[in-house]
């Protein structure tokens, strides 16, 4: 049985098998990037309209009424949240792919060729995670509801964040099975899922998950901090064009960190299945 260590080295290595493919996923990626870009622009445009209003009137914000903000605007945010959706579906269906071929111990990264059915697998991909997201969400809301009560609205803090600790260690397991039967019902058979981490030891397999977060995160803020000093330099010599060096950080950011972040983290958990079944 592979150690922890194997399979997060091995992860590591992965990504690197097709670059090609990685960058394929990093356009995806970068597309995501560029839409949240646009879409903070358009939000802060909005809320300019808002505030010269609020400025020139006497009318209180609750009375405000939606025809204020240019239809532009709205279409342009329902526009952009729709196509970030459907880009973000697509990249966990692939994501749903790494899982597979990491189950089968493939070497090679999936292909792009089945849009539709790329599509199709992100879309249970989603369900499956909001739907172990969704108790502590619930949650979540109450405790936003006891604001004028800081001790029931701590604990059911605590309570929203301890089910979110269990679903996000329950989901990587409940993907897995999904994934390894291609049927959504098994994401939720929890007696497959919790014999298939007492097979593998929950020690184990905690520690696995915690140690691929861990590595995970030192790669996020080691290339964080490499683009910040990237951004810093191109600012100083790019005048009045943030703008344009935003962009460009998160092309890069979204081409070579992102990509690979995401094939590496759902090699490492399709690995974990894989050594749960043995």
């Amino acid at each position: 049985m592979a150690s922890i260590t194997d399979c997060v080295v091995e992860g590591l290595k992965y990504p690197f098998n097709d670059i090609k493919k990685l960058l394929g996923l990093g356009v995806l990626f970068a597309i995501i990037n560029l839409l949240s870009m646009f879409f903070a622009m358009n939000t802060f445009d909005m809320y300019r309209v808002v505030i010269h209003v609020l400025e020139n009137t006497t009318v209180p914000l609750s009375s405000l009424n939606m025809s204020i903000i240019p239809s532009a605007n709205i279409y342009t945010a329902v526009g952009i949240t729709i196509v970030g959706l459907i880009v973000g579906l697509f990249i966990l269906g692939y994501q749903y792919n790494i899982l597979s071929f990491s189950i089968d111990r493939k070497d090679d990264l999936p292909g792009f060729g089945d849009v539709v059915d790329i599509f199709v697998k992100g879309i249970k991909y989603f369900i499956v995670s909001v739907a172990y997201n969704l108790p502590a969400m619930i949650v979540m809301a109450a405790a936003m509801m006891f604001l004028d009560n800081l001790t029931v609205m701590s604990v059911l803090m605590v309570v929203s964040f301890v089910l979110l600790v269990i679903g996000y260690f329950l989901l990587v397991m409940a993907l897995n099975n999904m994934v390894a039967h291609d049927s959504v019902g098994k994401a939720f058979d929890f007696r497959e899922i919790i014999d298939n981490i007492s097979n593998l030891g929950w020690g184990k397999y905690i520690g696995t998950i915690l140690f691929t977060v861990i590595v995970f995160m030192i790669i996020n803020v080691a290339v964080g901090l490499v683009l910040s000093l990237l951004a810093v330099a191109f600012a100083a010599v790019i005048i009045n064009q943030a703008f344009a060096v935003s962009i460009f950080i998160g092309v890069i950011e979204a081409l070579f960190v992102s990509s690979y972040c995401a094939v590496f983290f759902n090699r490492v958990c399709g690995s974990i299945y894989r050594e749960s079944i043995k």
